[in-house]
């Protein structure tokens, strides 16, 4: 149930995983919890993370810029692997892993 799946697509999720807690076809409240399940990753990496600072005493703009100056390293990866040729497959991969990207700035 814990493991994130394929972000890039929602509807490639199978539903294996909510079936086990609800017996009855509910959509929404299926939705919901693939949506929690999409979302607890990031929710207890930015919880640990945020913990870990307060902890230590640790300058917060200082963190904000640091991670700033990282996304804006990994979004120009991403920008720099986008395929403009090859298989569909490949050119749709590669700009929705760039969107994503992007979104989770």
């Amino acid at each position: 149930f814990f493991g994130t799946g394929n972000i890039s697509s929602v509807s490639s999720f199978e539903l294996k995983s909510v079936y086990r807690f609800m017996a009855v076809f509910n959509p929404f409240l299926m939705g919901g919890m693939l949506l929690f399940k999409i979302a607890l990753p990031f929710v207890l990496v930015v919880a640990t993370f945020r913990t870990i600072t307060t902890l230590e005493n640790i300058n917060k703009t200082a963190v904000l810029c640091l991670l700033l100056i990282l996304a804006d390293i990994k979004s120009m990866h991403f920008f720099f692997g986008i395929r403009t040729e090859g298989s569909w497959k490949d050119i749709g991969q590669s700009i929705s892993i760039f969107g994503i990207a992007n979104f989770i700035i």
